[in-house]
């Protein structure tokens, strides 16, 4: 009876492990992709879902999803299917080393984003809704090039871990902030920075192609490039107007 009490709780517990294992599963996509509701389009066949931590290796197209963390590797494309609009909903941190983009030509991708943003590749997708409760980080070696990207919780921040270079995105930061590091620096080409926070001992923030301000106060930002304010920007501590 021991010997068999032993096995039924060695099984049990094989079970649990197996199950717990495979909760939070790591998928890849195949290097061919396709649609994300599509079984051939991953390895094992399996669709990833909201708890499954997503890699994409080859070209994907979005049919409306959600993952936990999304890494895209150099060799992936992540878009919307080409027939309409449709979101992909990540509950943590997206890596792009790749390409995230609107299907060209045809209708957006819009993607919410929880965690944090490391950027090493193309983004130029329509529309990024920051959605985290928490503070987001943004590490940047390319530039952001989405079409808006938005803060959905004013009452958590983004901090930079990276200088940042935006390129004719429409920023919304919804009443929530931007903290640079020291010395640090953020780079807008073209659209504008709408409603929040900038701060950041000795930090510096260029405007270029005709990038302007609106509703905007900063804390320890030095302002260079052609400043282009719309309405109401607020100097606080050391903040300065370069105007050389």
């Amino acid at each position: 009876m021991k010997r068999k009490n032993f096995f039924l709780v060695l099984s049990l517990t094989l079970l649990l492990a197996f199950g717990i294992s495979n909760a939070k599963a790591q998928i890849h996509s195949t290097t061919g992709g396709g649609s994300w509701s599509d079984t051939l389009t991953w390895v094992n066949w399996k669709i990833p879902g909201a708890i499954d931590d997503v890699v994409i290796e080859g070209p994907v197209d979005v049919t409306g999803a959600e993952c936990r963390n999304l890494v895209v590797q150099p060799n992936g494309i992540l878009q919307n299917r080409s027939y309409t609009n449709y979101t992909l909903r990540v509950h943590g941190t997206v890596t792009n080393n790749g390409i995230i983009r609107n299907f060209p030509g045809w209708y957006n991708l819009y993607m919410t984003v929880s965690g944090d943003i490391i950027n090493n590749g193309e983004w130029s997708n329509s529309y990024t809704y920051l959605t985290g409760d928490q503070d987001q980080t943004l590490s940047f070696t390319k530039e952001f090039s989405g079409y808006r990207l938005e803060d959905a919780d004013p009452q958590s921040a983004l901090i930079a871990n990276t200088d940042l270079t935006f390129k004719n995105t429409k920023i919304d930061l919804k009443g929530s902030q931007i903290r640079l590091g020291q010395g640090g620096k953020l780079y807008l080409y073209g659209e504008w920075l709408f409603n929040g926070k900038i701060s950041g001992a000795s930090s510096e923030l260029y405007l270029f192609e005709n990038a302007f301000l609106e509703r905007v106060t900063f804390d320890g930002v030095a302002l260079k490039g052609t400043v282009n304010v719309f309405s109401s920007v607020v100097l606080e501590e050391e903040s300065v107007i370069d105007m050389k």
